[in-house]
């Protein structure tokens, strides 16, 4: 292949991503028909509306809500709220509006094992959680098929839970997405593969015209750039760079890119 070919440019990365999205959505879709119809059957659980602007708060807690958290079966919608409010004045409120909170507070109040020495209204977490910051399609698929994990995604200033994944007799597949404010009850939206990855999860690729400036991209070949996306790949803490994380019990959660799976 001609050095020309293979060198990524300003006016070619977009081409690039969207050939990407599309064999990742291939890739997802085919490992969902071949899997067939989740174990899991997440139902349409009693979610809770947010509150001021803590849509990304709120949907963590209804994540949790989703994954089945006793704390919140009892005198539910203050709880969320009490909850939401520990998880503002528990985070960074750096260059964010009003009490809006990124994936990247969520990872490091859940990193500091607050949950498990939490009390409100008398209640305590039964079980403790993790986020896992992801630009996968394939991971997350794969988190909501098996039950063991759900979405927490910022879309346009605005936070969503994405909490099961349908496939159809007919091989149809979609994903159910919970939006804060909606009225505190059950219900969701379906999504379809295509707009979720598109939409809703952060690829490297996107942020490497604003990375590398003006001048970087004659320079840049796929080489290179497959660098620069095995960097972001070895990174836990993105914080608004990547702004999709799944959410997972704490026994669930994969380890961190640092830490060694033999104790």
């Amino acid at each position: 292949m001609a050095t020309e070919e293979r060198t990524i440019r300003e006016d070619n990365v977009a081409v690039v991503e969207q050939v990407v999205m599309e064999a990742e959505v291939d890739a997802a879709r085919d490992a969902l028909l071949a899997a067939g119809r989740p174990p899991h059957d997440p139902g349409s659980p009693r979610f809770v509306r947010q509150q001021g602007t803590t849509c990304m708060s709120t949907s963590l807690a209804n994540g949790m809500i989703s994954l089945g958290e006793p704390f919140f079966d009892e005198d539910r919608e203050r709880r969320v709220h009490l909850f939401t409010d520990d998880v503002v004045e528990n985070t960074s409120s750096f260059q964010k509006p009003g009490e809006f909170r990124s994936v990247d507070d969520l990872f490091k109040y859940l990193e500091s094992g607050r949950l498990r020495e939490l009390e409100i209204a008398g209640g305590r977490f039964r079980d403790d959680y993790r986020v896992r910051l992801t630009c996968s399609l394939l991971d997350v698929v794969e988190a909501l098929w098996s039950g063991r994990g759900r979405l927490l995604v910022q879309r346009a200033a605005h936070a969503y839970l994405v909490f099961g994944v349908d496939v159809e007799r007919g091989g149809a597949v979609s994903v159910r997405v919970r939006d804060p404010f909606e009225a505190t009850g059950p219900g969701y939206a379906r999504l379809g593969l295509e707009a979720l990855r598109e939409n809703f999860l952060w690829s490297p690729l996107k942020k490497i015209p604003r990375l590398m400036g003006p001048h970087g991209f004659p320079q840049l070949t796929a080489e290179e750039l497959l660098g620069h996306l095995e960097r972001y790949e070895g990174m836990e803490n993105l914080g608004v760079e990547c702004p999709s994380a799944l959410l997972f019990r704490a026994e669930d959660a994969p380890p961190l890119k640092g830490e060694s799976e033999v104790s």
